[in-house]
């Protein structure tokens, strides 16, 4: 029984460290970002494909599971159209808001169109009157920025993504976003994203 023990012990030690680890992958050279005068840090880094990085940043004092405000970064290694992607996101919004009675978004395109913003609100509140409520309502205020830019002598492509979590009543949680909107567009719109340097391990 004792051996049994030391064995799990072993174990959930072994996949603490394996998941703190997987933590601390810095694919893009950028450990940390500020946005609206507060530091988000690097939470976790994931490469999705050959030309696909994806990490995300959370407060200091947040866990990733249940982080209420996260900001991400997903790095296009080739060149994309940055209206395409928007548009493509603008077709899935158009989707969901069939089903999901808050769902909603806005379309914003910086004047020399090399970059579309995205800000968009999703709830688990279903549109059909013939469906059940859920027990609890939740939403969350998402703005993604799509971005072209030069990496070096290369083209590549980039969204920067922000996602805020709410609970509670969401009629009274839309207007807490309203209020908060502008300031949030502003602090993505103008974020500076370091030069990217692609790290394999």
């Amino acid at each position: 029984m004792n051996n049994m023990k030391k064995l799990l012990s072993v174990f959930v030690f072994l996949c603490i460290t394996a998941k703190l680890f997987s933590q601390e992958n810095d694919f893009l050279g950028i450990k940390e970002l500020t946005f609206n005068e507060t530091k988000y840090v690097l939470a976790t880094a994931t490469q999705k494909s050959k030309v696909l990085y994806v990490q995300d940043y959370i407060l200091e004092d947040e866990r990733i599971e249940d982080a209420s405000h996260l900001l991400s970064i997903y790095f296009f290694n080739k060149s994309i159209d940055a209206k395409d992607a928007a548009t493509s996101k603008i077709k899935e919004l158009d989707t969901r808001k069939n089903t999901d009675k808050y769902c909603s978004y806005n379309l914003t395109e910086n004047p020399n169109g090399t970059e579309f913003v995205v800000d968009y609100i999703t709830s688990n509140i279903p549109k059909s009157k013939d469906e059940n409520l859920p027990e609890q309502e939740t939403s969350d205020y998402n703005i993604y920025r799509f971005r072209n830019v030069m990496n070096g002598d290369k083209s590549v492509f980039m969204i920067i993504a922000y996602k805020e979590n709410f609970t509670g009543d969401t009629k009274n949680n839309l207007k807490v976003i309203a209020k908060k909107r502008n300031k949030l567009m502003e602090g993505i719109i103008t974020l500076t994203v370091p030069e990217i340097t692609i790290k394999t391990n």
